[in-house]
């Protein structure tokens, strides 16, 4: 019984719906703007029925953005900023001038005293060098030239390399001496000398341009500078 007394109820209120449609649309006049009395309670609520509410059609005109160049918007081109120049880097102060180094005179060459001057009161005109190893006592012609040191005289005569006459001694240890363009020779191959024995005379014999006396010292077969040991 229940069951049926809902199933009439829910039929009963389809028809009342139905009802209230048919009148709602036959009070509507044609081509009013506003709802029919049973909506307008519904209408008044969600502000679909409002009187300031404007029912015309809208047409809204796109306008291009006069601040965009759209005309040559496909025209532009990517232009690469460029790169910003670097600062200049500072300038370190400049150098302080370089101190001007003192000059300092060549030693003068101090020889050890192992031999004496072979010729008395001669001036050196050539001094040792690569290619002069020997140095070159000017004097006059016929003056004595004696032994530098003590030893035995192994050479004598004339020598073809264009130091003309010549005279060696070897002294021992290594060290011999030699005594070139000399005018006139005193002793003989063989003959022991003391130390300031005279062996000869100033002359200008082989390639010579003036009396003097080309002075050579050798240590162990070595050419050496003879200021060192006189």
């Amino acid at each position: 019984m229940p069951r049926g007394i809902a199933h009439l109820a829910v039929i009963g209120l389809v028809f009342l719906s139905i009802a209230a449609g048919v009148v709602a649309i036959g009070n509507r006049a044609p081509g009013s703007a506003r709802s029919a009395p049973a909506f307008r309670l519904v209408g008044l609520a969600r502000g679909a029925d409002s009187g300031g509410v404007d029912q015309g059609i809208v047409n809204y005109d796109l306008v291009p953005d006069p601040t965009a160049d759209n005309v040559n918007l496909a025209r532009r081109e990517i232009v690469r900023t460029p790169e910003p120049t670097p600062l200049p880097t500072p300038v370190p102060p400049p150098a302080p001038p370089a101190q001007p180094r003192p000059v300092v005179a060549p030693k003068a060459v101090v020889g050890n005293g192992m031999l004496i001057w072979p010729v008395t009161g001669g001036e050196i005109t050539t001094y040792f060098s690569s290619a002069h190893q020997a140095i070159d006592i000017a004097a006059p012609a016929g003056r004595p030239v004696y032994a530098a040191r003590a030893g035995v005289v192994t050479w004598t005569g004339w020598i073809n390399n264009g130091g003309g006459l010549q005279v060696a001694i070897d002294h021992g240890g290594g060290l011999v001496t030699r005594y070139d363009h000399l005018g006139s020779i005193s002793v003989a191959v063989g003959d022991k000398v003391a130390t300031g024995d005279r062996i000869a005379a100033v002359g200008c014999t082989g390639w010579c341009t003036g009396p003097h006396v080309h002075f050579e010292v050798i240590v162990n077969g070595v050419h050496v500078n003879p200021l060192r040991y006189l």
